[in-house]
């Protein structure tokens, strides 16, 4: 928390933007509440085929604590925090676990940066960022997908730890499987950045606006060094909304709004898992 607020604070975040639709801006709530907790639940769905399989309240509980280690530079707590939550309360191997959540995090950031290029296509903005993103795709299709880049992790582990440890990878019929759960959540995240911006507009807005928020935030997430992505996101998301034709004041007011908007929903599922590890203590 002390990391976030420091981050927000030096990028000037901290603002609170004219609404002009109150009604657009609770349906962006409802449907960004929604797609955390399609998040939580494709990580359960994710553990239910391997070997670790645990009910939903240590899912929402691990996944919810850890919601803002994402704002510790380097962003490894984001993947370990949920896997070490499981790991210590149902003893199961730490390694498998941390695999089996970064393995989460290729499946949704390749999720999300499918569905964002569609909005690309749509703003004729594709020709300025098609070799970055069919690099990005192509990179995560590879590691999702093949077992060769796999295999290169065991090895490093190997050379590092001085011990053989196999990291679990799911097989194309289980990824096929849980794909749609972490589709979802891009969706109901993608309906209410859309909502959030048409809050924020005094005139109506297309609703590809939406599928700015899966190419933006995809690539803040790929984005190592910058602490939860703050500012690259924005970055993004600002020059994308241009292509869709807003001006510059608007679209940076969205930008920076969306911020405090996911902070929202980060918020609500931390409360959700420190609800729900009330339930695991009992």
């Amino acid at each position: 928390l002390l990391f976030l607020v420091v981050a927000l604070y030096h990028a000037d975040y901290l603002k609170i933007p004219e609404i002009y639709s109150y009604q657009a801006l609770a349906w962006s709530l409802l449907f960004l509440f929604a797609g955390f907790i399609a998040d939580v639940w494709s990580w359960k769905v994710m553990l239910d085929h391997s070997e670790f399989k645990v009910s939903a309240k240590y899912c929402f509980a691990g996944a919810g604590l850890s919601i803002f280690t994402k704002f510790i530079p380097g962003k490894v707590f984001i993947i370990l925090g949920r896997a070490a939550y499981i790991a210590g309360k149902k003893d199961y191997p730490l390694s498998g676990l941390t695999a089996l959540s970064l393995n989460a995090q290729f499946i949704s950031l390749w999720m999300g940066l499918s569905i964002g290029t569609i909005g690309l296509f749509f703003l004729d903005g594709f020709h300025i960022w098609k070799w970055l993103i069919a690099a990005l795709w192509l990179f995560l299709t590879i590691v999702i997908f093949t077992r060769a880049l796999h295999a290169l992790f065991e090895k490093m582990i190997k050379l590092v730890f001085r011990k053989e440890i196999h990291l679990p990878q799911l097989r194309l019929k289980q990824i096929i499987l849980v794909a749609p759960w972490f589709a979802s959540c891009w969706i109901c995240w993608t309906l209410g950045y859309y909502f959030l911006a048409k809050g924020l507009c005094a005139t109506d807005i297309p609703m590809v606006t939406g599928l700015i928020f899966p190419l933006s935030a995809t690539l803040g997430v790929m984005a190592i060094i910058a602490p939860g992505g703050i500012g690259v996101r924005e970055g993004v998301m600002a020059v994308v909304l241009t292509l869709a034709g807003f001006d510059a004041v608007t679209a940076t007011s969205i930008a920076v709004a969306s911020r405090l908007w996911y902070l929202s929903g980060e918020g609500f599922i931390f409360i959700s898992g420190w609800i729900a590890s009330q339930y695991v203590k009992k």
